[in-house]
């Protein structure tokens, strides 16, 4: 699949982004008038901030100062995602970051006065519900809190900070070359985003191995690059950790998602002792079906029934997701359905562009989606999972003020995978053989679970070694990356998979390792999302609790917020719950295969 310039696709496949400015120049405008906003601001409150009266009037103007950093912010980046090879994008993004270096500046002096309030002030700006998250936040900041000179100090060095994820997202968009391969005498051109949407799951054995090793090949090209960006965010998440004062580095980058390392830990050792012999026993059930004696790395994205995997169009895909999305009741789809004619979704699938799918909210603007569109099955759950969060950062900006719209990471994976598997239960209702109904369930693991409670779960068992590491006091290098992530995948994967020294380069294809903790969240709001999909099956009143869930946006804790729906995560029952639920999964396909030998 040779990939084509951004400027071969229609215009419906690419997003529109004058919905948030014209063109460059009103952006560069935009800009222009915040930072006499934010000057002003400061002339107004610096210094002048000593009682509640105070705080709660700037807090007031501050919102919607921060409304339009998040529209700025927004716009600057996503043009860039699109098409790294286009120097105009780079321009935009370059003047984007320079602001929102100035802006974090020019407004430190205000949370340094917010975190330095007395506690009195603090505990009676937080009974107002419009800003209760933020200034909950602030107690949070206020326990490692450093020297206002320092705090500004970091904030002048928030750009070095992220240069390590800007380095590794460049290189993986631009600089990892896949070469070409041939089966029975056809030419194959290999890319990162065709190598994952299209031949990990190929139903050609040989087309899969083969694309795997150019794929590989294409990845250690770059590793020794790829471990020294690595190693440069580490470090330094490390140290500012130890100038923060926490007790480790795993303390510093949870204490933003309001969970303790209890809820971390749990996540990975009860998925890698408990999930994995459910997983090993599904691929070997794959294994059976298609015929191979032993799976390898290349194999395990291999569909079930590899042949029935159909070509969608968007507009199917459209179709799809609002039919998938009916149990959520007509408030939620009134507001998803605008995505096709608003454009919200960049499908373009152009050389350059960023690998992988991502949403983006401009406070109450629209949501943005940016993936790559190659017409297959596997697409359409990137596209209802990103329209999942489409979906929350409506409801949240909606019902929320911008202090309280943004869900804590821990659970913001929930409302995307919920609609994961909202799709998956609806293609299992509308089939009627029981080859297509397995065909359903197989995609809800493989597409749903198999990537958050397994790829990403892995990820975060690769990162509790390194950062450990860190702790430690050691260092590492690209072969030492390798072996900490084969050993991840050997104990995972047991004997149902061969894992060699190719899969052990499956560290350097995700970004989430410069994003903090993030990589386990996606299984934590899956365990949320199954609890809340169980919820809809059985409980009459199940989707007004989700919607309630969606609007609520970070206004309470996940442990609170997570009441909402009946989950009590400060427990490991909903995880065990999950782990139950995707034991009956396979359980099933296994039956449907049966009755399928049997017919």
């Amino acid at each position: 699949m040779e990939q084509k310039k951004r400027s071969e696709f229609s215009e419906n496949e690419l997003w529109d982004l004058t919905a948030l400015y014209k063109d460059r120049e009103d952006f560069l405008n935009a800009i222009e008038t915040a930072l006499e906003e934010i000057k002003q601001f400061s002339l107004n409150y610096k210094d002048n901030l000593h009682t509640v009266h105070d705080f709660k009037q700037a807090l007031m103007v501050l919102e919607q100062i921060y409304i339009q950093m998040s529209h700025i912010s927004t716009y600057s980046f996503m043009p860039q995602t699109t098409d790294f090879n286009n120097e105009e994008f780079a321009q935009i993004a370059q003047v984007g970051s320079d602001f929102m270096t100035k802006a974090n500046v020019l407004l430190n002096f205000f949370e340094n006065a917010l975190v330095m309030a007395d506690d009195a002030i603090l505990e009676e700006l937080e009974k107002n519900s419009y800003f209760s998250a933020y200034i909950r936040e602030a107690k949070i900041k206020k326990k490692h809190y450093l020297d206002p000179a320092v705090e500004k100090t970091l904030a002048n060095l928030g750009e070095i900070f992220s240069s390590p994820q800007d380095i590794y997202t460049k290189m993986r968009a631009s600089d990892f070359s896949m070469n070409s391969f041939k089966v029975n005498g056809k030419t194959y051109p290999n890319s990162f985003i065709t190598y994952e949407n299209v031949y990990q799951n190929h139903e050609d054995a040989e087309v899969r191995q083969k694309a795997f090793r150019s794929f590989s090949e294409g990845l250690r090209q770059h590793q020794h690059t790829a471990a020294a960006s690595y190693l440069a965010q580490v470090r330094s998440e490390k140290i500012i950790s130890d100038m923060r004062g926490y007790n480790s580095v795993f303390d510093y980058l949870l204490a933003d998602q309001e969970v303790d390392r209890s809820m971390f830990d749990r996540q990975i050792d009860l998925i890698m002792t408990e999930f994995a012999p459910i997983a090993q026993r599904y691929i070997k059930h794959v294994a059976e079906v298609n015929g191979i004696e032993k799976m390898t790395f290349a194999d395990w994205k291999l569909d079930l029934d590899a042949k029935m995997n159909p070509e969608v169009s968007i507009d199917d895909a459209y179709d799809l997701v609002m039919k998938s999305t009916t149990p959520l009741g007509e408030e939620y789809q009134k507001e998803i359905a605008r995505y096709q004619t608003e454009r919200w979704v960049d499908f373009a699938a152009n050389s350059g562009k960023d690998s992988g799918g991502y949403a983006a909210d401009p406070y109450k603007i629209h949501p943005y989606v940016l993936m790559s569109w190659t017409g297959k099955m596997s697409d359409v759950y990137t596209l209802i999972h990103e329209i999942g969060h489409s979906g929350q950062f409506i409801f949240s900006d909606n019902h929320q003020s911008y202090y309280n719209t943004h869900m804590s990471t821990y659970y913001v994976e929930a409302p995307s995978t919920l609609n994961e598997l909202l799709l998956s239960d609806y293609l299992e209702r509308e089939f009627d053989h029981p080859k297509q109904k397995r065909f359903a369930l197989a995609h809800r693991l493989t597409d749903t679970y198999f990537h958050n409670f397994i790829t990403h779960l892995l990820e975060a068992a690769f990162q509790r070694k390194v950062y450990t590491l860190v702790e430690e006091g050691k260092t590492f290098g690209a072969e030492q990356l390798n072996h900490l992530m084969k050993s991840v995948l050997t104990e995972f994967w047991g004997d149902a998979i061969v894992i060699d020294d190719d899969a052990a380069l499956t560290w350097m294809r995700q970004s989430h390792y410069y994003m903090g903790l993030y990589s386990y969240t996606y299984s934590a709001g899956l365990v949320i999302s199954t609890v809340g999909y169980l919820n809809i099956k059985n409980n009459p009143d199940g989707a007004k609790q989700w919607l309630d869930f969606l609007k609520s946006g970070g206004s309470q804790t996940p442990i609170e917020t997570a009441k909402i729906i009946g989950a009590d995560i400060s427990t490991e029952e909903p995880l065990r719950q999950t782990i139950s639920f995707l034991e009956e999964t396979v359980d099933q396909i296994i039956k449907y295969s049966k009755e399928l030998e049997h017919a």
